[in-house]
């Protein structure tokens, strides 16, 4: 889940996001919007996308960890 950015957030379902070098990370958000990598290890990534219904979006993530999606 994501939320779009237009004046009356949709929800929207990702599975994957992607990081400024390109790499796809499998992805999901907690009941609180929270973005969390779906990974064994601990790693910090820069998200600059989300991959929304096949397609790359540009996404990012704010300062309490919430990812939006830019869905223009």
């Amino acid at each position: 889940m994501g939320w779009f950015t237009r004046d009356e957030p949709e929800e929207v379902v990702f599975e994957e996001v992607v990081d400024t070098d390109g790499t796809i990370w499998p992805a999901f958000t907690d009941d609180d919007g929270v973005l969390w990598i779906d990974v064994e290890e601990d790693v910090e990534v820069t998200i600059n996308g989300a991959i929304v219904g096949g397609q790359i979006r540009g996404a990012e993530v704010d300062g309490d960890g919430r990812i939006w999606i830019d869905y223009d």
